[in-house]
């Protein structure tokens, strides 16, 4: 092979960084992803009674729950013990 006559018509290359944000196509975009936001969280709690207050009271139920539980237990254990 003679080196000389070798011309290469494509290189190839890497599409896009591994961490390429792309933050002017964000920011360019930003109501629409606002709107995007904006509609998955209603529609996630349009079904429920409470509507989006229940993103607020269902976390304060769960630790009330969960204190009254271990406090029940704790208190079992100390009893067989």
């Amino acid at each position: 092979m003679n080196q000389d006559n070798e011309n290469w018509d494509l290189i190839i290359q890497e599409k896009s960084k591994l961490f390429d944000l792309r933050l002017k196509e964000v920011w360019r975009y930003r109501d629409l992803l606002q709107l995007f936001v904006l509609r998955n969280f209603i529609a996630g709690y349009k079904q429920t009674i409470l509507g989006p207050l229940w993103f607020f009271i269902q976390p304060i139920l769960t630790t009330i729950t969960f204190t009254i539980i271990f406090e029940l237990s704790k208190n079992l254990y100390r009893w067989c013990a």
